[in-house]
C-alpha cells in the first residue's frame, strides 16, 4: 500500500518528491502505520481501502508541508515595506480535518466508556 500512498500524494502535492524523496517516503509509512493503528479492532485496510489511501496521503501533505516550512519566516519588514508569506497551519489543519472526516467512520475515538 506503501506505493499506492506515495503516487496519491505525488498527485495532491507533485512538487514535494523533487528534492525530498527519502523523507516523503519516510513519511508515508509512518503515515500508514499510525493510520493503521486506529482502526478499529474489526476493521481492516482492506475495508477501507479507498479512504484509506486518500487520508494516508492528506495526513502525509500535511506532515510535509510542515517539515519544509519549518523555519521559514512568516513576515520580514524594512522600513516601509513588509513581505509576509501566508502562513501554512491553516491549510495543514484543513487537509488532516478532510482525512479525518474520511476515516471517522472506520477509526477508534478517542473516548470510551466501559462498564465494570
Amino acid at each position: 500500500m506503501k506505493d499506492l500512498v506515495y503516487e496519491k500524494v505525488l498527485e495532491m502535492a507533485p512538487n514535494l518528491s523533487a528534492e525530498n524523496q527519502e523523507l516523503l517516503k519516510a513519511v508515508c509509512e509512518s503515515t500508514e502505520v499510525m493510520l493503521e493503528s486506529r482502526l478499529r479492532s474489526n476493521v481492516t485496510t482492506r475495508d477501507c481501502h479507498n479512504q484509506f489511501v486518500a487520508a494516508a496521503a492528506l495526513y502525509t501533505v500535511a506532515t510535509m508541508t510542515e517539515i519544509t516550512e519549518a523555519g521559514q519566516l512568516e513576515q520580514i519588514t524594512a522600513g516601509d515595506l513588509t513581505l509576509k508569506k501566508k502562513a501554512g497551519a491553516m491549510a495543514v489543519g484543513s487537509l488532516r480535518q478532510q482525512a479525518d472526516v474520511l476515516m471517522a467512520p472506520y477509526v477508534m475515538t478517542g473516548v470510551a466508556f466501559r462498564g465494570v
